[in-house]
């Protein structure tokens, strides 16, 4: 008998566990919604091999964010496994000036510049949450391209530099912080580096404070903010990145014009990512069809 009743207890837990993971991923999926005029397409984006340059003044165009690649490492010793994706992507573009941020001087930067965040970058427990947030002060600052060091580049950057702001697509729903383009001090990235404090929380585990406070889903939650805040023009301020053109979880020759190479280089995650990636894979079978995030 009690052991019966043991059981039925669980199948309660159980229950109540996948009604709740329903709804915050329901939730979570409505909010972060994409409006699907904001994805640039292969038809806007010219498609160059990786030895062709692309000039926007012959196109009529304007280029608005600079030629500024930023990384991040510990030290300016890139790690080996690293360093020829790297070097390969500035070899293809040498015009574009290249800023690699270590945590030493991402430090000095943040002190000099945006003295009064100093103290909440100080007090981050994890070093990849200074990681994450350096690259939203730099772009805001500067301008410029963020790109992580598991990224390679497959083709000139030139014909995407014409958009103000563009973030990548990613799964199961909202932006990456992989890769973000801005120009300097533009309206979006003021509001994401504003809006740290604000959301410096603990979730108790790794994966979900750093992905809530400074990564990938803080970064949506600032795209879904700007969205609302500004609904007639975000489309057309902060672009995205589709997988066609970005790469990231792409099958073979599912994006043959994609911009990018990717090598999936997550090191920080810990165990606890397994289980969110759990939640995104089977939880949206138990969402709504409506509900569930489009592919783009």
């Amino acid at each position: 008998m009690n052991r019966r009743r043991a059981f039925y207890i669980f199948l309660s837990i159980l229950a109540l566990f996948l009604v709740g993971t329903v709804l915050v991923l329901s939730s979570i999926t409505y909010y972060l919604a994409i409006d699907p005029n904001a994805y640039l397409t292969e038809l806007e984006v010219p498609i160059l091999d990786n030895g062709t340059r692309w000039d926007p003044a012959q196109h009529n165009q304007v280029q608005r964010i600079p030629k500024i690649i930023h990384q991040t490492w510990k030290t300016e010793e890139l790690p080996t496994r690293w360093q020829n994706i790297s070097t390969e992507c500035r070899e293809m573009m040498p015009d574009y000036e290249y800023k690699l941020w270590t945590d030493a001087g991402s430090r000095d930067f943040i002190a000099e510049h945006y003295p009064w965040f100093l103290e909440t970058f100080d007090g981050y427990k994890y070093n990849i949450q200074r990681a994450d947030v350096i690259r939203y002060f730099v772009l805001h600052h500067y301008g410029g391209i963020y790109i992580d060091l598991d990224i390679g580049c497959l083709r000139p950057m030139d014909p995407l530099l014409v958009y103000p702001v563009i973030l990548p697509k990613t799964i199961p729903v909202g932006v990456s912080n992989d890769l973000i383009f801005s120009t300097d001090h533009h309206p979006f990235m003021d509001q994401t580096i504003h809006n740290l404090n604000t959301f410096d929380h603990s979730w108790v585990l790794n994966y979900p404070t750093v992905m809530f406070s400074t990564g990938p889903m803080f970064l949506s939650a600032q795209y879904g903010i700007y969205t609302s805040s500004h609904p007639t023009t975000a489309a057309t301020d902060v672009r995205i990145l589709p997988k066609s053109l970005y790469g990231k979880n792409a099958k073979e020759g599912e994006a043959p014009n994609s911009f990018f190479s990717h090598f999936y280089g997550s090191s920080w995650h810990a165990d606890d990512a397994a289980f969110i990636g759990f939640l995104g894979t089977w939880g949206k079978g138990l969402m709504p069809e409506a509900l569930q995030p489009q592919k783009i």
